[in-house]
């Protein structure tokens, strides 16, 4: 466990006590104090998702328990769930991934998966696989070498993984691609066997 999941674990139970009423403003007030602390953004997501888990979980925890609907204790976890959400979506809007330096795609990585996809959309063409969805999901890859490369195989994986199990192309045809694409790569993903 690390600093901020720790603190983020401990904060928990001070985020709803010490205060006479747990409404949006005093639980917003409380949050942003806590996340002045974190001068990095990812910080702040990583100490607001694992904050949320703890929040809903003892919110489930408490529901399990009491029978009286829509109790006090409830609606201070579902407030404070609202106001975690908020600050969520809002860092979000300005936190941009930034993949390890050893994780990222050189330019002339980049160039050759490029050029690999377009040719695997080429091959596909001339397999008659001819629907749009294949080439539009093959296309938005080149779209994501920001998320470095083992994001970028993830991703990969999850794409063919959905264009198997619809039946657009076969197990043998997304192993092959698999392939192809990354040939060259080491400590990547492996494509799951059993697709």
């Amino acid at each position: 466990m690390n600093i901020v999941e720790k603190e983020s674990k401990q904060f928990v139970y001070e985020f709803f006590r010490g205060t006479s009423i747990c409404n949006i403003d005093n639980l917003k007030d409380k949050l942003e104090s806590k996340l002045y602390n974190f001068k990095r953004e990812k910080d702040k997501l990583f100490f607001l998702n694992v904050l949320r888990k703890e929040v809903e979980n003892e919110k489930i925890k408490h529901e399990l328990k009491c029978k009286t609907p829509n109790c006090a204790e409830s609606e201070e976890k579902e407030t404070g769930l609202f106001v975690i959400d908020q600050e969520i979506e809002e860092i979000s809007k300005f936190y941009e991934f930034e993949p390890k330096q050893s994780d990222k795609f050189e330019i002339q990585e980049q160039v050759e998966l490029h050029t690999k996809l377009n040719d695997i959309i080429e091959r596909l063409i001339k397999l008659d696989y001819g629907q749009e969805i294949i080439f539009n999901e093959i296309d938005e890859l080149k779209e994501h070498f920001n998320l470095g490369k083992k994001n970028w195989f993830q991703l990969l994986k999850g794409k063919l993984f959905d264009l198997t199990v619809s039946k657009a192309l076969d197990e043998k045809l997304v192993k092959e691609i698999y392939e192809t694409l990354s040939d060259g790569f080491d400590n990547l993903p492996d494509l799951i066997d059993k697709i």
